[in-house]
């Protein structure tokens, strides 16, 4: 398959030749300030072109943007604090607190 024709794919998601190629470098890790220096636009631009793809792809987050890209099921969310054990199949979480008690110096 050559490069023209998976970003032919691509398009089909609704998606520009250029929020395509945002796209491929938001799914390589790269942040808003390495994409506008590799493809010669200003961040605000490209910030401009994140916000469009997330709209067509229907996402809110890098993270499901790029499962999404890839064909993959979204992250599962995090479960909360304290979540009842079982429980969409989530472990309980208890925060910790450690206090150490401190002198008039700073130390333990």
């Amino acid at each position: 398959m050559r490069i023209d024709d998976r970003t032919d794919d691509r398009t089909a998601m609704g998606l520009s030749k250029r929020e395509t190629e945002v796209m491929e470098l938001i799914a390589t890790g790269r942040s808003n300030g390495e994409i506008a220096r590799l493809l010669f636009l200003s961040e605000k631009t490209v910030k401009n072109h994140v916000n469009r793809i997330y709209a067509k792809l229907g996402v809110d987050s890098r993270m499901t943007a790029i499962c999404r890209w890839r064909g993959e099921p979204a992250p599962a969310a995090p479960s909360a604090p304290g979540q009842i054990p079982g429980e969409d199949g989530a472990q309980a979480v208890q925060p910790v607190l450690k206090l150490v008690g401190l002198d008039g110096q700073g130390r333990a």
